[in-house]
């Protein structure tokens, strides 16, 4: 793919469809170029769907799972450990005031 990798986040089941401008903002690449990004990442079955080209849209059906190393799964790990820890602080701050 042109510019490295890029990652887009695909909205919900049901609202799969996104537009060039979206798609554009969310891999900071100039709208005239997610055109060709999406027919790589179709091609080279990364995203599986279909592309509107005059109304600047790609429904995208199925995306390719992520596959995460053990380092990395171990980073995301401690990530969310830090995430409930902080969970837990703002519970303790916040659980007197509710109780009252």
């Amino acid at each position: 793919m042109p510019h490295g990798s890029h990652r887009v986040r695909v909205q919900t089941k049901r609202n799969r469809t996104m537009s060039f401008s979206t798609i554009a903002e969310e891999t900071r690449l100039p709208i005239a170029e997610v055109e060709h990004l999406v027919m790589k990442a179709l091609s080279l079955n990364l995203i599986r769907g279909s592309m509107d080209q005059v109304d600047q849209k790609a429904q995208i059906t199925w995306v390719q799972p992520r596959v995460l190393s053990r380092t990395q799964i171990g980073d995301l790990a401690k990530r969310l450990d830090g995430w409930v820890n902080k969970l837990n602080k703002v519970e303790q701050r916040i659980a007197p005031e509710v109780v009252q």
